[in-house]
């Protein structure tokens, strides 16, 4: 089966095999050196055990050697001498000859029995046949020694002289040894020598060779595996940052590309989940918003109603009178006067600028009404925050639950912030509606409106219940009530933090305990000048 080298598990495939095969040829190289200094060290060790075998057998020889000379220096005829002298000197001969021969024989045996591998130092031809002649010329130095031979011959001395001559090529051949030795170390130090050069090129050659594969693996490793794994967990980073829109881009098509693929798709899909449920929010929000909105104009419409009661009863009443008085002047008494007629008319006009006024005072009335319940769009835009706060005063401030509290109301005219003053409104209303209610009777609550530091601020500050440090902990959490009339829904405060959020503005809530009443201060961005001038040049 093919192997497709794209992927990573192929690459580790390949990179195993091709170490595998560096290693192999590299412990090959090696090894194959070793046993070559090995054998080397074998042949060196056996042919060296010859060395002493002949320099004994040169010892012996130079032994025999003397003692012959010696008698040679004497001059003096063995057949001159009495039968113990002459037993001294042939058995002195004797053992001599017999530890030269023990001496050859065992340099002999050596020769036999040596088993060398290496060619160069296996080849014994020389020295076996300096074993011959050796052996040769001391059997001729044997035969010189017996007895007989000297008891039948006319002329010892020169027989004597034979037998220098013989151990004097004794003496040659055994010099002979070590140059043999040596030529043969000699010639195998050349011969070597070419070999571990070759040797040598070879191991640099598979050196050079693995390194640069070892090389190509790891630069192979660094592009197709380190490299990507750095822009993955660099990609990573960036989504795990918020950086949704990041997208990992590899160049690769193995298993690293396909895990970017995936995370890529991953965050494309919690992208699409993400804005899904954004989008729910928003629209639970508006509802709940607009809920919350509708129950508050509901709540002002419950006050409206009282209040639009008495101009309404005041119409009615200036109503019924006018239609008396009507009933007078249309069917005049003949009896009355011009005065009492014109003071009738005076009432009846007394009467049509009640109604008026009563009815404009109920218009009034229902446009703060209907202006609040005006949903309107999001657009933010340059707002006099005074103005907007007063007209939520005015709204709250007639509704009969909140005649017996004071309100008391500081703007600064020139307060100008970019909001959607519907929202705005219903902050207001919110917290003004809730400090009313946290009041006793004869309670008062103090707002506020300035500007602090390139910012808008307004203030709701009550002197009633007052916060406990659990009330401030989740004061602004969703569903969350503690009103002492148990009424709410307990989402006005948590709709106020949102839409405060939504402003780039602040919200915050201070209380020093129960009984010491709150302050709510909301922060808004201020207006600059020139958006101000802007605004209003429009």
């Amino acid at each position: 089966m093919l192997l497709n080298f794209r992927t990573i598990r192929s690459q580790v495939y390949f990179g195993v095999g091709v170490l595998s095969v560096i290693v192999l040829i590299l412990s090959a190289v090696s090894l194959q050196g070793v046993m070559k200094f090995r054998k080397l060290t074998k042949n060196i060790r056996a042919r060296s055990v010859e060395l002493p075998l002949a320099a004994d057998l040169s010892e012996h020889v130079s032994e025999l050697r003397s003692y012959v000379w010696k008698i040679d220096r004497e001059k003096v005829s063995l057949f001159g001498l009495n039968s113990v002298d002459f037993d001294i000197n042939v058995s002195g001969m004797h053992r001599r000859l017999e530890q030269l021969q023990d001496s050859l024989d065992r340099y002999r045996n050596q020769l036999e029995n040596n088993e060398i591998e290496d060619p160069r130092f296996a080849d014994k031809s020389r020295e076996f046949q300096f074993v011959a002649e050796f052996q040769n010329s001391l059997n001729e130095i044997r035969c010189l020694v017996e007895e007989d031979c000297w008891s039948q011959s006319s002329e010892p001395f020169t027989m004597l002289n034979g037998m220098k001559e013989n151990l004097e090529q004794l003496q040659s051949h055994t010099a002979q040894l070590p140059v043999f030795m040596q030529v043969r170390t000699h010639n195998f130090a050349e011969n070597a020598k070419a070999e571990y050069r070759t040797w040598i090129t070879l191991s640099v050659l598979f050196s050079v060779a693995a390194f640069g594969m070892i090389v190509m693996l790891a630069n192979r490793f660094r592009n197709g595996l380190l490299l990507p794994m750095d822009k993955l967990i660099e990609g990573s980073r960036h989504v795990a940052a918020g950086n949704h829109d990041f997208r990992i881009q590899l160049d690769s098509d193995d298993e690293v590309a396909e895990l970017g693929n995936a995370l890529n798709a991953m965050t494309n899909n919690f992208q699409e989940i993400k804005a899904d449920l954004n989008n729910q929010v928003q629209l639970r929000t508006k509802e709940v918003v607009r809920s919350e909105k509708m129950a508050s104009v509901g709540f002002l419409a419950a006050g409206v109603a009282h209040e639009i009661n008495n101009p309404l009863a005041s119409i009615a009443w200036s109503a019924e009178s006018l239609e008396m008085r009507l009933q007078e002047i249309l069917n005049p008494d003949p009896d009355t006067d011009e005065e009492t007629r014109n003071t009738d008319i005076e009432e009846m006009k007394n009467y049509l600028a009640r109604i008026q006024e009563e009815a404009f005072r109920c218009k009034e009335i229902t446009s703060g009404l209907l202006d609040f319940s005006r949903m309107g769009d999001v657009q933010k835009v340059p707002t006099n925050l005074s103005e907007v706060i007063a007209s939520v005063v005015d709204i709250v401030k007639p509704l009969s639950r909140y005649r017996d509290r004071n309100i008391h109301l500081d703007t600064d005219p020139s307060v100008c912030a970019t909001v959607n003053a519907q929202e705005i409104k219903q902050v207001a209303l919110n917290l003004i509606t809730n400090a009313l209610g946290s009041v006793e009777a004869g309670g008062t609550v103090s707002i506020s409106v300035e500007s602090e530091n390139e910012n808008a601020v307004m203030r709701v500050v009550d002197n009633g219940c007052g916060l406990t440090d659990d009330v401030k902990e989740h004061l602004f959490e969703p569903f969350f009530t503690r009103r002492r009339d148990g009424q709410g829904t307990g989402l006005g405060l948590s709709i106020t933090y949102q839409i405060v959020e939504d402003h780039q503005g602040k919200i915050t809530a201070e209380s020093d305990g129960p009984g010491t009443g709150s302050t709510f201060t909301i922060t808004l961005p201020l207006v600059n000048q020139l958006e101000k001038v802007t605004r209003y040049a429009a």
